[in-house]
């Protein structure tokens, strides 16, 4: 009977092996989503990544928000909690000690969360494009020699180095200008835009807000410089182009990664940019201020990687 039954446990041990799909329950997590509030983009990404994950073994699990209360239970049996929002991810820092990714914040936010929880199992996919592809869109539309102006909020630290590194590459020069406050916008605007041929904004907590914004795209209209923008609903609204991720593109990253073997280990992703992108363009405002700007299709081959 005792070489039977070791018989037996060889083979099932056999059978797990040539069988991924037998195994595929033990890498299984149960995933608890925290928003900032219901609706929005946020309940957006979250409709998204349900979907994405649809028979991928991982159940997802909602965990309320945080202007109708956070699922206390359902975050502290969590294997992995997924933050939407820096004021979302700040909170479940710090009330729980589980692995989270953040998602749906800006660079800046993310670094700023990194070094106030230097030890949690913490990491990000953050909206700020990487800067060789902002790069290669003003590059697209700007001679060579142009000057882009970036202009940022000093609260929320210096720019990204490789902003500077990836306009050198394609030709431009970034001219930074910093305001400490929203009520310095203009101010600092008036101060950039006589000196450059564009200007790049970026996200950011104080100056993404409604005001700020409205502030930016009323003065760079006044001066005749056009705006390359973090979102549509930015273009939308008066900027000459952007490249920027959407709420679906950055749940199908996470559904990505949740679908392969690392998540079963315990390990997060490196903090990084969402994968995939998206351009958009405002050819009114082009031809408003007698810019040309290349077909869609040439300006994706060009910027590359993102669709229309």
């Amino acid at each position: 009977m005792g070489a039977f039954r070791r018989a037996i446990v060889l083979l099932l041990f056999v059978v797990c092996l040539l069988a991924p799909g037998l195994a595929a329950p033990a890498l299984a997590m149960q995933v608890a989503l925290a928003l900032p509030q219901a609706g929005g983009v946020h309940q957006t990404f979250a409709e998204a990544l349900q979907r994405a994950l649809a028979g991928s073994g991982h159940t997802l699990l909602a965990a309320g928000n945080l202007a109708d209360g956070l699922d206390q239970a359902v975050l502290e049996r969590a294997d992995l909690i997924i933050a939407a929002g820096s004021q979302t991810a700040a909170t479940v820092l710090e009330h729980y000690r589980r692995p989270t990714l953040a998602v749906m914040l800006s660079r800046g936010q993310w670094e700023t969360l990194r070094a106030r929880h230097p030890h949690a199992a913490l990491s990000a996919i953050y909206l700020d494009q990487p800067a060789e592809r902002q790069m290669r869109l003003v590059g697209a539309v700007l001679p060579r020699g142009g000057r882009i102006g970036l202009l940022y909020s000093s609260g929320s630290g210096e720019p990204d180095p490789e902003l500077a590194r990836a306009a050198t590459a394609a030709g431009l020069k970034l001219v930074p200008e910093g305001v400490a406050q929203a009520g310095e916008v203009i101010a600092g605007l008036e101060r950039l835009l006589p000196n450059v041929d564009a200007l790049l904004v970026l996200p950011d907590p104080i100056l993404s807000a409604s005001n700020p914004a409205r502030s930016i795209l009323l003065t760079s209209y006044r001066f005749r410089r056009p705006i390359f923008a973090f979102s549509r609903a930015y273009v939308e609204a008066g900027a000459l182009a952007a490249v920027f991720s959407t709420p679906e593109d950055v749940a199908l990253d996470v559904a990505d990664w949740l679908r392969k073997p690392a998540p079963g280990t315990g390990r997060l992703p490196p903090a990084r940019p969402a994968s995939s992108c998206e351009l958009a363009v405002n050819r009114q405002v082009a031809r408003s201020l007698n810019i040309g700007v290349p077909p869609d299709a040439q300006l994706r081959e060009l910027v590359q990687g993102c669709a229309s």
